[in-house]
């Protein structure tokens, strides 16, 4: 009972009670062993009869519509499930799967009853739970909840059948239609099909001075770009975001069925991320700038209390802060003059992975044509001090290691950044390692120059270099996690972090150098850690499930 009641209190909810409560509820507890790939509870089965609390392993929560199934989150060590049923006392609205063997501590129904009942802090910890909010983001306890953006499909944002014109028509004739229906674009029924805008109209026949009676097909855009309808709208918000398109034709079964944009999206969203590139096109200033990373910030925190996974987060964190760039880059070329050569700005490190927190350090390097004038080397010295002080004043500090395009040795044509990869692979030594592991994770984001064909098969190349890839292995084996012997976590001892646990160099770390190996063997050329995880189990240097996954090359 001691064992239990130490664990116990431990972790929330049973840590906001007095330590005579949490022995009272140690000797009322069940204890359970659940073997792997076990259902603990069944999406729509009986509701709950205990909440359950897990000792040892991990379980899935699992949304249970087709084969296979999707995961909507994990749950370990001290996490709780069954609440919600609980609560309700309703069928579970999640199927509930162990991962691994898990071991589990069962308080009955009747006694969590009586402590959210004599309890306010115990009660409180399971209103705001992170389960339930999953449950409602879902829509499943409650039929009057409003579905949330992040859960919805596509199709359900489609207002109204879909409008065509007929490829013989003319430019007035499709003005008209769209006016008479009220809509900002039309489908052309060609072959391929087409598309029209306002923004089309407006460019392509107002501006150029067309004849209205031009047929429609000369100025529509062909072919159209798509989303099939049961399409998640987070999906349909990247691929915009993306494309910087405002007009979304949704598909079933390869033909289009109707039409969703930015501003239905907007309408039911006011938060929506789209609003994020016209706040970008509306900045003037440095000041406007800095307003619109607090907003790209405001953002991610608005799609993570909704539900949306975390690295569809990274996703729009990372595109919000491409467009910012792109700007900074576009407007630094009006004020020096256009460039001497072709150059690409790239961005390494986590921001290259999709992967940076809101306000990351600055990783970026700079690469420009090998047939570059003389003034080159000044100009882009200048465009690179510009670039990396604007992103200070931004809200993204200058990186500790000094890895940025203002560093001269991180500013190089492309014949010198080809050296560099291929040094950095034929002689691994600890700072060659050291730079790979940044630098391999790189992402064109700014300029014209053409990189990939240069340099992506120097790092596919590194796939047939044993020695590197065993010495990156060890590296990598270097990050341990921040488990004690009885498995409790060990937090930093000294700084500004004391009593906490680094999550980034004591977690996530390991896992993002492990997967770049894996990728590495693999030759995969995704830089993003779970792509690369994904691609390398396709590729089979990497088992998708189970205990028995290929270790990481070694010599």
């Amino acid at each position: 009972m001691e064992e239990i009641a130490r664990f116990l209190a431990e972790h929330p909810p049973f840590s906001l009670l007095a330590k005579e409560q949490v022995q009272s509820i140690a000797s009322k507890i069940q204890i359970e062993y659940f073997p792997a790939e076990h259902n603990v509870l069944i999406a729509g089965g009986a509701p709950a009869e205990y909440l359950y609390v897990i000792c040892r392993g991990s379980v899935d929560l699992m949304q249970q519509q087709a084969q296979p199934y999707r995961v909507l989150d994990t749950l370990g060590e001290g996490d709780v499930f069954g609440e919600v049923s609980l609560m309700h006392a309703q069928p579970h609205f999640v199927t509930v799967r162990t991962r691994e063997e898990t071991l589990v501590y069962m308080l009955s129904k009747e006694l969590f009853h009586t402590l959210r009942k004599d309890s306010p802090a115990f009660r409180y910890y399971f209103t705001a739970s992170k389960v339930e909010r999953l449950h409602m983001a879902l829509n499943q306890h409650r039929a009057d909840a409003d579905p949330e953006l992040f859960q919805m499909r596509m199709a359900d944002l489609m207002r109204r059948g879909l409008v065509t014109v007929p490829p013989t028509a003319t430019i007035r004739e499709t003005a008209s239609i769209m006016r008479e229906h009220n809509i900002s674009s039309v489908i052309i029924d060609s072959t391929p099909p087409g598309i029209l805008s306002d923004r089309d109209l407006r460019n392509r026949v107002v501006a150029q001075g067309l004849a209205y009676d031009t047929p429609v097909t000369e100025v529509m855009s062909s072919p159209v770009l798509t989303l099939p309808e049961e399409s998640l709208v987070f999906e349909g918000l990247t691929f915009m975001l993306e494309r910087r398109i405002h007009h979304m034709p949704i598909t079933r079964n390869d033909k289009i069925i109707g039409m969703v944009t930015d501003g239905d999206i907007i309408r039911q969203q006011s938060n929506s991320p789209l609003l994020l590139s016209r706040q970008l096109d509306r900045a003037h200033t440095i000041k406007d700038m800095r307003g619109y990373t607090n907003q790209v910030e405001a953002t991610a925190i608005h799609l993570l209390k909704a539900g949306t996974h975390v690295r569809d987060i990274g996703r729009v964190v990372a595109i919000a802060h491409d467009a910012l760039l792109k700007r900074l880059l576009h407007d630094a070329e009006a004020q020096f003059g256009p460039p001497p050569c072709a150059y690409a700005w790239l961005v390494t490190g986590s921001e290259g992975r999709y992967e940076q927190t809101l306000r990351t350090d600055q990783d970026n390097a700079l690469v420009y044509a090998d047939d570059a004038p003389p003034e080159a080397e000044a100009y882009f010295a200048q465009l690179a001090r510009h670039i990396v002080d604007q992103l200070v004043a931004c809200g993204f500090p200058l990186c500790p290691g000094d890895v940025m395009a203002t560093n001269p040795h991180w500013r190089q044509p492309l014949h010198v950044w080809k050296q560099y990869f291929t040094t950095w692979i034929t002689k691994p030594e600890e700072e060659a390692l050291m730079h790979a592991a940044t630098f391999f994770d790189y992402r064109r984001v700014g300029g014209t120059l053409e990189i990939e064909a240069a340099l992506r098969p120097i790092i596919e190349g590194a796939r047939h270099q044993q020695i590197f890839l065993a010495r990156l292995a060890r590296n990598a084996l270097r990050q341990r996690p921040p488990l004690g012997f009885f498995r409790n976590f060990l937090v930093e001892n000294n700084g500004s972090n004391r009593g906490m646990v680094d999550l980034k160099e004591r977690g996530t770390a390991l896992v993002v150098e492990i997967a770049r190996i894996y990728a590495l063997a693999a030759g995969v050329p995704a830089t993003n850690t779970l792509a690369r995880l994904e691609m390398a189990a396709v590729n089979g240097s990497i088992s998708k499930v189970g205990p028995k996954n290929s270790p990481p090359p070694t010599n």
